[in-house]
C-alpha cells in the first residue's frame, strides 16, 4: 500500500491486487450529515454528485456504465463516499471522471428538484413499511440534544424544497475541495501508473480552503431518557435502547469489546436474550444488538451502541428490559464464555475477510479509515483487534450499559391506540 498527499492537499492511497482483472476507486469526502445546518443537504449533495461533470456529456453512471462498471455512493454522520468498480483497462477514465466532478458538478435548479424528489420517494420507501426508520433515526434525537447528532441526515424533504443553486454551490465550496477528501485506488493497477494519472487529472485541481474540524462531542444524558414512536402498520410493539460509546479514536478495541457484548446477547445459535426469555416467558423475542449507529468504527465520537427487541404484545417490554439488564449485569460480574469470545471472533473474522475479498468493500474500507482516522492500513489491524478482547474486556463495556444512562424508545404498534 502506498499512500501520498498532492501539493492541493489530496490525499491518495493506492494498493495492488493482481488476483482479478478489475480496478476500485473511491473517494471519501470529510462532510456528512453532522456537518449540515439542514436537515439531507449532505445526502441530496451525494445525489447531485452523479450528475456529472461540467462540460461532459452524460451523466456519471453512464460513463462508469459505458466501460462495463458499476458505482454507488452513501452518506454516513461524518464523511460520504463514491466508490466505483470497472475493467482495470477503464481506471484512467473513472479517475478522469472523478475528477471532473470533483473541480466542477452539474449543480442545475433542475437538478435540484429532481433529486430532491428522488430523496423523497427513497424516505417514503424507508417509512412505509412496519418498523421504517426504527431505529435509525427515531433513536438518534431521544439519546442526542444537538442538532448534528439528532437530527434525520437521510432528509427532510420539506427543508430541502427551498435549497438553490447557489445553496449547493456554497456546500461544494466549503467541502468537497481535495483537502477535505481521500482518493483512494485498488485491484490490477500499477501504483506508479495510478500516481501518475492522479497527478494529471486531480493534481492540476486548486488547493481550497479546508473546514475545521468541528467536535461533536456532547454531554451524556444524566440519567434515563425516553421516547415514544407510533408505527401504525407495525404488528408487534419494539423498543430501541442506546447508549454512548467511547470515543473511538482513544483505542479501537474498546468498540470491540462493545461488539462482543451485543454478540453474545444477541448473535449465534442460541442467543442469550432470546432463550432466557423463550425459557422463562415461552416467547419468542427478536432481539438485534451493535457497536455503532450503522456500523463498526464507521464515525468519530460520538456513536451509540445499539439493542432493538420486538416482541409479542402480551410480554410488557418492561419484562424483556428487565431481562436485557439481568444479561448484562451476568457478563459485567463474570464476562461472556470463551465459546460466546470465540463465536463471536470466529463469525465476525470470516466476514470481514470475505468483505475484504469484494473490490468495493476494499477500497472503501480503506478510504473509510483514512478519511476518518488518518490510516487506511487500520481496516487489516480488524481482525486482530477483534481476536484480542478478553472475557474481561466485554465485562468492564457491559458495566457502562446501565439503565439510568440510556436512551429508551418505545414503538408503539398502530393498533394498540
Amino acid at each position: 500500500m502506498r499512500r501520498v498527499t498532492l501539493p492541493n492537499g489530496l490525499r491518495v492511497v493506492v494498493e495492488e491486487n493482481h488476483t482479478t482483472p478489475v480496478a476500485s476507486v473511491a473517494v471519501h469526502y470529510d462532510v456528512g450529515f453532522r456537518a449540515e445546518d439542514r436537515s439531507g443537504m449532505a445526502h441530496l449533495f451525494e445525489h447531485l454528485m452523479f450528475q456529472g461533470a461540467q462540460g461532459r456529456d452524460g451523466d456519471h453512471f453512464q460513463h462508469v456504465e459505458s466501460v462495463g462498471g458499476f458505482c454507488n455512493a452513501s452518506t454516513r454522520q461524518d464523511y460520504t463516499d463514491f466508490y466505483t468498480v470497472v475493467p482495470a483497462e477503464a481506471l484512467d477514465r473513472v479517475i478522469a471522471a472523478e475528477a471532473g466532478r470533483m473541480r466542477a458538478p452539474k449543480i442545475t435548479e433542475r437538478a435540484i428538484r429532481t433529486q430532491t424528489e428522488v430523496i423523497r420517494e427513497e424516505i417514503l420507501g424507508k417509512i412505509r413499511k412496519p418498523y421504517g426508520g426504527f431505529p435509525w433515526p427515531r433513536l438518534s434525537p431521544v439519546l442526542f440534544r444537538d442538532f448534528a447528532n439528532a437530527h434525520d441526515g437521510y432528509g427532510d424533504h420539506e427543508a430541502l424544497l427551498g435549497v438553490t443553486v447557489d445553496d449547493c454551490a456554497g456546500f461544494f465550496a466549503r467541502h468537497y475541495g481535495p483537502g477535505n477528501a481521500v482518493l483512494t485506488v485498488t485491484g490490477d493497477v500499477r501504483t506508479d501508473r495510478v500516481l501518475d494519472v492522479v497527478s494529471r487529472t486531480f493534481g492540476e485541481l486548486p488547493a481550497a480552503p479546508v473546514p475545521e474540524r468541528v467536535s461533536r462531542w456532547e454531554p451524556e444524558p444524566a440519567g434515563l431518557v425516553e421516547g415514544e414512536h407510533l408505527d401504525p402498520m407495525a404488528p408487534m410493539p419494539a423498543f430501541a435502547i442506546g447508549h454512548r460509546v467511547p470515543d473511538p479514536a482513544a483505542g479501537f478495541g474498546t468498540h470491540f469489546a462493545f461488539a462482543a457484548v451485543a454478540a453474545a446477547l444477541t448473535g449465534g445459535n442460541r442467543p442469550r436474550l432470546r432463550e432466557r426469555l423463550r425459557r422463562e416467558t415461552g416467547h419468542t423475542v427478536t432481539f438485534s444488538a451493535r457497536t455503532g449507529l450503522f456500523d463498526l468504527l464507521d464515525a468519530r465520537d460520538p456513536d451509540m451502541w445499539v439493542l432493538t427487541a420486538i416482541h409479542p404484545g402480551e410480554l410488557p417490554a418492561e419484562r424483556v428490559l428487565a431481562a436485557v439488564d439481568a444479561e448484562l449485569e451476568s457478563i459485567a460480574r463474570f464476562g461472556p464464555t470463551l465459546e460466546e469470545l470465540a463465536r463471536r471472533r470466529t463469525s465476525w473474522t470470516n466476514t470481514h475477510h470475505r468483505a475484504m475479498d469484494e473490490p468495493a468493500q476494499r477500497v472503501r474500507a480503506l478510504g473509510r479509515f483514512e478519511i476518518l482516522f488518518g490510516d487506511a492500513g487500520t481496516a487489516d489491524l480488524l481482525p486482530g483487534l477483534c481476536a484480542s478482547v478478553t472475557a474481561e474486556d466485554a465485562a468492564k463495556a457491559a458495566a457502562t450499559l446501565r439503565a439510568d444512562s440510556r436512551a429508551l424508545l418505545t414503538l408503539v404498534p398502530g393498533a394498540a391506540r
